[in-house]
């Protein structure tokens, strides 16, 4: 805002001129002249006109300082308002950028830049879209054709890796020789669209999978009526012993089985076909203009393509269901029915096989990440038979019916046991011990998945003590299970007498006198009398 100083100093030569004046009317210079009294009143008019320009220049100044002001307020709310605002005429050519994102969205001032080449992509379509509807809406005047061709943008552009929301203004001239502008309104929505595009794929797609879900099987049936579709088939597919697999090797590990059962799925099938998780570890394949023998062919893929899957726990097992509709003449949801009782079929054909194939995998982990002897379980298991046949066990027994298991499972609860405590060379903390212990209740429920019921109960009860001082439930004496007394003594015989990855083997007479010592305190003492006796004389 002009100051008193600045106003003073621009009007200097005029106040000098009235200030004499002034000075010469009060010293009476020109007394008993004839032209005094038209002299005074021009040198008062003059004082007066001098007082009202003043004036005038600082309301002007005011108001300047005032419009400037708001200019500078506009801007700042432009500036953080987050859109690009920017005008261009008839030329197409930038004239005014009215805010900082436009130079933030685009990289660089775009004043003076051609509005085509700002926003030209790839889609040449879209391209010539803009030229046309520019140059229809600053050569006409009517507002409703303006409307209509506005109407005909895209409401958000792609440009390089930003998504970019656009709106078109056009600025009618104020006076007749000002020309038409257009104002270009753009907000980046990059962020907002690509999470809108997230929602959009989740609500139809696995999030774990990346396949289709239900939502969009449910949404294809509701829409599906071509005859192009038949004949249709369709797929049930089960992922084996997933349960299992999360018991054993943990629910990343069990993951880590239904993405690569996902992708042998997308690498069996084709474009066409719809390949869907169902639900938990079912997945359903939808087979348009397929028949029965095409099916068939796709299934033994899909087998095939289960065997070659990399980097998994366990290899992939699967259980599947068909059925082929030839004229839609039933409802689709009948043949899903089909498909999944013919899958339910297979898959209590496979179980055993499953079973088998995981202890597999549990023994090949146990070797290969906890550096356990492959051969442990084979000396255990000869020397536990010897000494149910010292018992005098019936070859009918409880016991000898599920010893080839027990010796099979009887670590298998290892594998829930993080490998540094497992092969610590030093003393564990209590902490350590206490998540040690839990590979007697980790081995129950593996074998209660698979029904092993006896073993199961007998792995529970391994490290329990003769006189109740073990865990994890405090049995004693007899309540330990017979099978679990048997395999205990003969482990631990074996577990000294080897190399073990936290220390050296102890010699054979070393291992015995350690069994001596707990006879009757951690083992049985009749069984430890039994196998002594023997392993004495060996």
């Amino acid at each position: 805002m002009m100051d008193r100083d600045f106003q003073r100093q621009l009007f200097e030569k005029e106040l000098q001129v009235l200030e004499k004046a002034l000075l010469e009317l009060a010293e009476g210079k020109y007394a008993g002249s004839e032209f005094l009294a038209e002299y005074q009143s021009i040198v008062t008019q003059y004082e007066r006109l001098l007082t009202f320009t003043r004036r005038i220049f600082k309301i002007s100044d005011i108001q300047a300082g005032n419009l400037l002001r708001r200019e500078n307020e506009i801007k700042n709310i432009l500036d953080n308002a987050g859109q690009g605002f920017l005008t261009f005429g008839r030329d197409l050519i930038i004239d005014r950028e009215y805010s900082l994102e436009c130079e933030k969205i685009f990289g660089f001032k775009v004043n003076r830049v051609n509005i085509l080449d700002l926003l030209k992509s790839e889609n040449e379509e879209q391209n010539t879209l803009f030229a046309e509807v520019f140059k229809s809406v600053l050569e006409s005047t009517d507002l409703e054709i303006q409307q209509k061709s506005i109407h005909k943008l895209p409401k958000i552009i792609k440009r390089e890796d930003h998504y970019l929301s656009i709106e078109l203004k056009p600025i009618p001239p104020n006076y007749e020789d000002d020309n038409p502008l257009c104002m270009l309104i753009l907000t980046d929505v990059t962020e907002k669209h690509k999470a809108q595009e997230q929602v959009a794929f989740l609500s139809f797609h696995d999030k774990l999978t990346g396949l289709h879900n239900r939502a969009f099987v449910d949404n294809w049936i509701e829409e599906f009526r071509t005859e192009g579709d038949f004949p249709l088939s369709v797929i049930m597919a089960d992922l084996n012993g997933l349960k299992l697999a999360n018991d054993v090797f943990g629910h990343i590990q069990g993951d880590m089985l239904l993405k690569g059962f996902g992708k042998a799925l997308l690498q069996s099938t084709r474009r066409s076909d719809i390949v869907s998780r169902w639900g938990g570890d079912e997945f359903l394949i939808l087979l348009p203009g397929t028949d029965r023998l095409a099916c068939e062919k796709i299934a033994e893929r899909i087998t095939e393509s289960c065997k070659h899957q990399a980097g998994l726990p366990t290899e992939l097992s699967v259980s599947l269901g068909m059925a082929t509709q030839e004229e839609p003449t039933k409802s689709i949801l009948d043949l899903f029915g089909i498909a999944e009782t013919r899958m339910y079929s297979d898959k209590l054909q496979k179980s055993k096989q499953v079973q088998h194939r995981l202890i597999l995998s549990v023994e090949r982990e146990l070797q290969t990440k906890f550096f356990e002897d492959p051969e442990h379980a084979e000396r255990v298991g000869r020397l536990v038979v010897n000494l149910a046949q010292d018992a005098e066990l019936s070859a009918g027994s409880l016991v000898l019916d599920n010893l080839n298991m027990m010796i099979r499972l009887h670590d298998i609860g290892k594998v829930g046991i993080p490998k540094e405590i497992l092969g610590k060379h030093t003393e564990l903390t209590n902490r350590e011990w206490e998540i040690m212990q839990r590979h007697s209740e980790i081995g129950f429920r593996l074998a209660q998945s698979i029904n092993e019921l006896v073993v199961a109960e007998a792995i529970l009860a391994l490290r329990e003590h003769w006189d109740g001082t073990g865990y994890p439930r405090g049995l004693k004496g007899d309540q330990i299970p017979l099978l679990s007394r048997l395999v205990a003594i003969v482990d631990a015989f074996d577990v000294m007498t080897h190399n073990r990855p936290y220390r050296l083997a102890r010699s054979r007479e070393e291992a015995i006198s350690e069994l001596k010592k707990e006879r009757g305190r951690q083992f049985d003492p009749k069984l430890t009398e039994l196998f002594l006796a023997k392993t004495l004389v060996s």
